[in-house]
């Protein structure tokens, strides 16, 4: 409001230039963050989860296969 920036449309914009909406856009960044720490440090999967937001390491598995249509540990595995 401060900005008097109208959310709907900043939504629609967004949505426009990168072709899926905010949350969605947040969603999959996060996801491919959590995917660069799997491969390239050995933090478990639960401290990669806290680190790019998630507050449940189960909520974390569920978002990352439904992004990489694979589990956070296989994914590790395949880069180790």
């Amino acid at each position: 409001r401060q900005y008097l920036i109208n959310t709907a449309a900043l939504k629609s914009v967004f949505k426009s230039v990168y072709g899926m909406p905010v949350a969605s856009y947040m969603k999959q960044y996060r996801i491919m963050k959590a995917a660069e720490l799997l491969r390239n440090t050995d933090k478990s999967v639960s401290a990669v989860a806290s680190e790019v937001g998630y507050e449940s390491q189960s909520k974390f598995s569920a978002a990352f296969k439904d992004i990489m249509k694979i589990l956070p540990t296989d994914y590790r595995r395949q880069y180790t």
